[in-house]
């Protein structure tokens, strides 16, 4: 944990023994008396805690924020074939960490049913693992989330009036890979990954039909997370270097 997420913004926080924010700073980061931990509100500001330990294995916050800070998310939508939970739990964390403004699970056709009734989307837990990627990033903004009943629905609701350059990614009917295409600077950009089991003939004619771009990774057959992280990576770059060239 690079930055303690809060929902709202405080001058003082107290944690108890038993938090599990408290836990982590106390066994995992060792604060000490007088240490200074970074913390941030939810798509808001940063700010500077000062660690107090008043007993009984609690932790006291004084904090100082900072000045706003510009919104860090990339205009990136990620689309994804509803896969394992386990899956699905290291996509949220590392789209949330790369930086993507929003992400939209769908059941796919050649998916699991059951994966839409998990705990992870049933719960809270989606959320927390989204908290836990921007933790790690040093950032507060936070990318939004949606699971959508099928393709076509997500496409209805996530297409929207920007024109992004639209790409879906696809071992068999690609004919060229992700890295051969010029993602253009700043673009908006759609990037659409199946299942775990791959598109259905379906929804390849759907994507189609609404201009979408097949794109592959390459010859090897990766796994869901790997080929997410791997292509976020390609379209982000474009980001990357317009950052650097603003330093």
């Amino acid at each position: 944990m690079n930055l303690l997420l809060l929902d709202k913004r405080f001058s003082s926080l107290f944690l108890a023994k038993d938090d599990p924010r408290t836990v982590h700073l106390l066994e995992v980061l060792k604060v000490q008396e007088g240490d200074e931990i970074d913390l941030a509100v939810r798509n808001g500001p940063k700010g500077k805690g000062i660690v107090s330990l008043p007993g009984e294995g609690a932790i006291k916050l004084e904090i100082r924020w900072l000045e706003p800070h510009p919104r860090d998310l990339h205009p990136v939508r990620l689309i994804l074939g509803l896969a394992r939970p386990q899956t699905c739990r290291k996509i949220l964390e590392q789209a949330s960490a790369l930086g993507v403004e929003r992400m939209a699970f769908f059941e796919a056709e050649k998916g699991e049913p059951s994966y839409a009734h998990s705990s992870l989307w049933q719960t809270h837990e989606w959320m927390e693992r989204i908290d836990r990627g921007i933790e790690q990033s040093f950032s507060s903004f936070i990318p939004s989330c949606t699971v959508y009943s099928s393709l076509e629905e997500t496409l209805v609701s996530e297409m929207t009036d920007r024109n992004p350059q639209k790409f879906a990614l696809d071992n068999y009917e690609s004919p060229e890979p992700l890295s051969a295409v010029g993602i253009e600077r700043g673009s908006p950009v759609l990037l659409a990954l199946g299942p775990e089991r791959g598109w259905s003939a379906a929804e390849r004619e759907l994507l189609r039909s609404v201009n979408f771009e097949f794109r592959h990774l390459g010859e090897r057959v990766l796994r869901l997370e790997t080929a997410a992280v791997a292509a976020l990576g390609i379209v982000l770059a474009s980001y990357w270097r317009e950052d650097s060239e603003s330093w």
